[in-house]
């Protein structure tokens, strides 16, 4: 599912050029057991299938038995969340990818906050090459600026990274071109600032671009973007041990700080925010995050670090978005309940849910929940 994918990409980007995963396997339940410079992730559920609907507190959902209407070209409101469902059919790597090749009901679907369901035919969704050497690599990459206004995805078309503007419709694209091929290989992940203008890759390219005029900052060797302020400033690395540095005129300075999930940075490009208390032994994770913390990256000194209160019932495995408000940051953990049985078509609902935490109290209440019932796909919200 969604969750893991950051992870497992930041993996790709710092291995060697070899066929690795860009996103899990979709339809199963992946935990990252490890930090990226040696993680160890777990199979925990492989999904079942059926029609797939959509639901959220606004209300939108669409069956995968609907096509729904092409993006326009223009006037979209800010995107809620997009998803890709395999078409509600059973998805399997080694025998049926293949069929998926230009199906509709395979591509991204944004869906607004005002409830609009659009397809995106210009966006990589699903690879279709799937063989037993490369089958975890399901699908494209894609995000959503923190303010719902910009996505960004794969161009098949131009072989090169886009992010469009929903409201005007204008599309930028990066310098570097990227083959199909190569995503297929090795996969890669994009990072959107919040406003949507810095979009950052991590793997292979390993740059900053300001899509807005084309000019690409290259990333020093063993460090990787995790996070671009607005403006494109500051921008947030990590190295192989997820350790943080601050990347500024070619060069990185190491911060003395350690953590694999970390949050936007502040409207005023001022506070970094990620979270800390996870144990690892033997590659294993045997103590997840627990606590809250935030950083003043101008003095280099922590502001804040908050124990999880009020934790709600089946939260447990946190990653870390933008900010929800002055004091409160989002997170986002799959969903638990996944419904295995006690239903007539025996299909789980799998999915997103939601969190706001404040930073000062480490206070935890729920936002919102995506679910979908299906045997697989990939479900994006804003700012992750």
């Amino acid at each position: 599912m969604t969750r893991f994918r950051d992870e497992l990409q930041l993996i790709a980007a710092q291995a060697p050029e070899v066929d690795l995963a860009e996103r899990v396997v979709r339809g199963a339940r992946r935990r990252k057991a490890a930090t990226l410079g040696s993680a160890v992730a777990s199979l925990v559920a492989a999904a079942l299938t059926a029609t797939v609907l959509i639901t959220t507190p606004n209300g939108a959902s669409m069956t995968s038995g609907e096509i729904a209407n092409v993006l326009p070209a223009s006037g979209v409101d800010p995107a809620a969340y997009a998803y890709y469902d395999f078409c509600g059919r059973q998805w399997d790597y080694r025998k049926n990818t293949h069929t998926f090749a230009g199906q509709e009901c395979a591509q991204w679907r944004l869906v607004t906050r005002t409830g609009g369901s659009f397809r995106m035919p210009e966006a990589l969704s699903v690879y279709t090459e799937q063989v037993p050497e490369n089958y975890m690599n399901t699908g494209g990459p894609l995000a959503i600026s923190s303010d719902g206004k910009r996505v960004a995805y794969y161009s098949e078309k131009d072989q090169k990274f886009a992010v469009r503007d929903l409201a005007d419709g204008r599309i930028w694209l990066t310098p570097q071109t990227v083959t199909r091929e190569t995503m297929v290989k090795n996969g890669t992940l994009l990072i959107l600032s919040p406003d949507g203008r810095f979009l950052g890759l991590p793997s292979r390219t390993n740059s900053v671009v300001d899509m807005e005029t084309g000019q690409v900052a290259e990333i020093p060797k063993g460090w990787h973007v995790r996070r671009i302020g607005n403006g494109g400033s500051p921008v947030v690395v990590s190295d192989g041990k997820d350790r943080l540095g601050l990347f500024d005129d070619g060069k990185v300075t190491p911060l003395n700080q350690t953590s694999p999930q970390v949050g936007e940075l502040s409207a005023d490009g001022r506070t970094l925010v990620y979270l800390d208390g996870q144990e690892v032994k033997d590659h294993v994770v045997t103590h997840d995050f627990d606590t809250i913390v935030t950083l003043d990256l101008t003095t280099g000194k922590v502001l804040s670090r908050a124990k999880f209160t009020d934790v709600p019932e089946g939260f447990r495995f946190p990653r870390i978005g933008g900010w929800h408000s002055p004091t409160e940051v989002v997170l986002s953990d799959v969903l638990r309940d996944m419904s295995w049985g006690g239903k007539k078509d025996g299909v789980p609902t799998l999915g997103e849910v939601t969190y706001a935490i404040d930073v000062n109290t480490g206070r935890i209440r729920k936002l919102a929940e995506y679910t979908y019932k299906a045997w697989s796909g990939d479900l994006i919200v804003p700012g992750f």
